[in-house]
């Protein structure tokens, strides 16, 4: 995987057919904001200890990476995984503009503008190469269904399709989803990964389960 966690989640999740992403409107973006931490966590801007975030940011000048930086430094504690999870995915707006603007700067995508009623402006999202998406999709299958060894990077997305509960995006046939899904859980719970590697990565999994549910239960009490 060339591209980082977060850009590779949005790439699974856009659908080619209709331009739009095809996950959850909630677990996106709690999956999304999940996915960042875990690229910043491999780049070595924090360590976790307790379930806490143990922060080294550095700025770089990326909007998003610096906002983090910034939120996440000037706390007067560590904080949980779960906390800055839940914090910082109401700005997933504008994580989701600056992965997409990547993606096509990287040509991977265009955006087309269109306006809902001529008047509210909204964009659709679509591939310049499906390949893109495909070859994705085949990769994460060939783990899951063929044993074939994973990189760092994928180990890291496969736990966001947990999370977001995307298995329907990997499937081929029907029926296959639940495969997937008992295959992708034994896969996590494997020691493939050192074990620092793989406590992070289900504790930030854990952490987004956690902000889904209860981003779930407050949208269903308000209605």
């Amino acid at each position: 995987m060339n591209k980082s966690v977060a850009e590779s989640f949005v790439v699974l999740a856009l659908n080619p057919d209709k331009g739009r992403i095809s996950i959850n409107s909630i677990n996106f973006r709690y999956s999304l904001t999940g996915g960042l931490l875990m690229d910043y966590y491999d780049q070595g801007e924090f360590t976790i200890e307790n379930k806490r975030i143990v922060p080294s940011f550095k700025k770089n000048g990326e909007t998003v990476h610096d906002l983090f930086c910034e939120r996440i430094m000037k706390s007067e504690k560590n904080r949980r995984i779960s906390f800055w999870i839940s914090r910082m995915t109401n700005k997933s707006r504008k994580i989701f503009r600056e992965l997409t603007n990547k993606l096509e700067k990287d040509r991977i995508i265009r955006k087309e503008q269109k306006k809902f009623l001529n008047i509210i402006p909204y964009y659709r999202y679509w591939f310049n190469d499906s390949s893109a998406r495909s070859d994705l999709i085949e990769a994460l299958r060939g783990i899951l269904l063929y044993g074939k060894q994973a990189e760092k990077k994928e180990f890291m997305l496969l736990g966001l399709v947990e999370s977001s509960k995307a298995y329907s995006l990997l499937s081929r046939e029907r029926g296959e989803s639940k495969l997937l899904r008992k295959k992708n859980t034994e896969f996590l719970k494997s020691d493939i990964m050192s074990a620092e590697i793989s406590l992070a990565i289900r504790e930030v999994q854990a952490a987004i389960v956690a902000s889904v549910t209860a981003a779930t239960i407050a949208a269903h009490s308000s209605h």
